[in-house]
């Protein structure tokens, strides 16, 4: 099971990775705008969640993998609150539900708790 969550994890991180270059501008919209180098943060970030897809396959320094993720989870997590603040959608053309907005905060919760049971050592 723990191989299922972590492929699982492992693909949303990559995933979420290239979206940042992908649609980068859109991306940059949720960073707020009192932080300098906005597309810096979303390029990092972006990078960041593709080597963490990949740390998670790595063996040894787990534990550490998992509570560095974790505390990224937690560090991203303002843009998230942001973005629902400001009713801020990835496509400035498109309007989102402010619920939805907000339903997807505590997502956030999830993949904390994971990147911290992903780093936990296995038993036996």
């Amino acid at each position: 099971m723990k191989v299922f969550f972590r492929t699982l994890y492992s693909i949303v991180l990559f995933g979420a990775g290239v979206l940042h270059f992908v649609h980068e501008r859109g991306f940059r919209r949720i960073v707020p705008k009192i932080l300098p180098f906005r597309r810096g943060i979303v390029l990092l970030t972006g990078v960041m969640e593709m080597v963490f897809s990949l740390l998670l396959w790595v063996r040894k320094g787990q534990r550490m993998t998992g509570k560095l993720l974790a505390f990224f989870m937690i560090a991203v997590f303002p843009a998230n609150v942001y973005m629902a603040v400001k009713k801020i959608s990835f496509s400035p053309d498109r309007q989102i539900s402010p619920w939805l907005l907000w339903l997807r905060l505590p997502l956030q919760i999830p993949l904390i708790i994971g990147a911290l049971t992903l780093g936990r050592k296995e038993n036996g």
